[in-house]
């Protein structure tokens, strides 16, 4: 029984067949994915994650939790798992995934933080029975005041989304409004590649940024580390080894044409589709 069932699992893991498209967005209003918090001086990062995306792009339509509060508790709880995302959205449900989303200049390269792409507003707590920037027992640690970073409008943010079923990347249209982030800034869709299919291989795959795990260094040979977190690190890299992996290439004459898109079976594998 345990050979059978690992036969048949070992046969949906070859025969599953994967789309993908490029899509290309700007931001609407300014934009933060907070980085660190020295003190109460807020950083960004210049990217977006997979679940952040996930969560935008598909409007929370496979959110597990609809109509139901937020159990503060029990969310503390999920957030030391691995798969802390999964618990609270269904990939069966809307089965799509993203890759992070990087913020990008006209050249296609990194946008790098500089004067017309970032600044910095201040902020300040009032209390509102006495105007200050504290008391009524608020913890000491917590800032009342500082300046908080944001990417400024207009920027343009590339990102792939890949699904096991095409229609679900027929959804994506151009001019599509979404919105991003706790402070829910509008991300408009500029221009989006046609919808191509993967094909496998087993060969040394250079990867696009991707979110891993620190274990997956050891699959590496090179890489270039654009992030870290407590939860991942954010990067691009070629593998060791021949490994089995998705390619999906774009016709050159394509509306929207960007560079090849390798996906590892190992990244593939944690998505729980």
């Amino acid at each position: 029984m345990v050979v059978e069932r690992q036969e048949t699992e070992r046969r949906c893991e070859v025969d599953v067949m994967l789309y993908a498209r490029a899509l290309l967005l700007r931001n609407c209003g300014r934009f933060t994915h907070i980085s660190s918090d020295f003190g109460s001086q807020y950083h960004t990062h210049m990217f977006v994650t997979s679940e952040a995306l996930y969560a935008s792009l598909t409007r929370g339509a496979a959110w597990r939790h609809a109509g139901k509060f937020i159990d503060l508790e029990l969310d503390a709880k999920k957030t030391c798992s691995e798969d802390y995302f999964f618990c609270d959205y269904d990939l069966k449900a809307k089965p799509v995934w993203f890759i992070p989303g990087v913020f990008i200049n006209p050249r296609y390269e990194l946008l790098a933080k500089q004067q017309g792409v970032v600044d910095k507003n201040d902020f300040n707590v009032v209390d509102e029975d006495y105007p200050s920037t504290g008391g009524n027992g608020r913890a000491y640690f917590v800032p009342t005041y500082g300046k908080i970073e944001g990417i400024l409008p207009g920027h343009q943010l590339l990102t792939w989304a890949f699904s096991p079923e095409q229609k679900e990347l027929e959804a994506f249209f151009s001019n599509q409004t979404f919105s991003m982030g706790k402070k829910r800034t509008m991300f408009q869709v500029m221009r989006l590649s046609s919808i191509v299919k993967g094909k496998q291989s087993k060969k040394k795959c250079h990867t696009p940024y991707l979110q891993l795990k620190p274990a997956d260094l050891e699959q590496l040979e090179e890489f270039q580390i654009l992030a870290v977190t407590m939860r991942y690190i954010l990067l691009k890299g070629q593998t060791r080894d021949e490994i089995d992996c998705y390619g999906f290439s774009l016709n050159k004459n394509d509306e929207f044409y960007v560079k090849d898109l390798f996906l590892p079976k190992f990244y593939l594998d944690r998505i729980p589709w």
